[in-house]
């Protein structure tokens, strides 16, 4: 990973340019109770805001109430979650979620985790494995529990990848590359820089062949600065035509 001053301006001046290429709204003061968030954290990893709005709106308004949501099929909380990409995946891990929660709990609330310290809360959250990963127990201590905390996801790791800020072998320890990344975002921007990370990988940074001739980090980024190279390559090996 580059030495810290190097990844902290790299972090910093993507933020300041993907927050003029994407303006984006401060996240709602209020808060959701734990559990909720934790769903929602569910639909929200590897996609925007507005795709998880949507697909949290659309399970609340078909369900009743939480427990109508783990009682019922895959296929049926998928089809209420579709269009959002691996429906059938996120359906099966709020079902699973919410399972757990019920078995430990009888009910689906998690509220005391506010009350027993960042570290405890996180330490409870990940013991719900399998349906729970590092990005949604990130999301959770970040927008419910007041923690500073980067949710990383594919999209956002793809982005910092490309940068030259996270290598590829670090992806093998995320916690580690989390608290990496921690240390340079202030927790005061930590759910702008989420947001804007999601955006640019959706719009631009896409999975494949980036689209790096529109990217406002072309300029800093080792990859973009590759592609361009690249695609300058052919037009200059060309033969000039002959002049008539």
């Amino acid at each position: 990973m580059p030495a810290i001053t190097n990844k902290q301006q790299l972090l910093s001046q993507a933020h300041t340019a993907l927050k003029k290429k994407y303006p984006v709204a401060e996240p709602a003061e209020e808060r959701r109770p734990v559990l909720e968030e934790l769903v929602y954290a569910i639909l929200r990893e590897g996609t925007t805001r507005a795709d998880a709005d949507r697909a949290y709106d659309a399970i609340r308004k078909t369900f009743i109430d939480w427990n109508e949501v783990r009682v019922s099929t895959v296929q049926e909380v998928a089809d209420a979650l579709r269009p959002i990409p691996q429906a059938g995946n996120r359906a099966m891990r709020i079902i699973g979620l919410l399972q757990k929660v019920f078995e430990e709990r009888y009910s689906f609330t998690l509220e005391d985790l506010d009350k027993k310290g960042l570290k405890q809360a996180a330490k409870q959250l990940s013991r719900y494995k399998e349906d729970v990963t590092d990005f949604t127990v990130a999301w959770v201590l970040q927008r419910t529990l007041g923690g500073h905390a980067i949710p990383l996801d594919e999209p956002t790791l793809r982005v910092l990848r490309r940068l030259g800020v996270v290598e590829e072998g670090e992806a093998d320890g995320l916690e580690a590359v989390r608290a990496s990344i921690e240390h340079v975002i202030p927790k005061a921007r930590g759910p702008e820089f989420t947001e804007l990370m999601s955006l640019h990988a959706k719009e631009l940074c896409v999975e494949g062949t980036p689209n790096c001739p529109a990217c406002p980090l072309k300029s800093d980024c080792p990859t973009g600065q590759e592609v361009l190279a690249a695609a300058k390559k052919p037009a200059e090996g060309k033969p000039r035509p002959k002049s008539r």
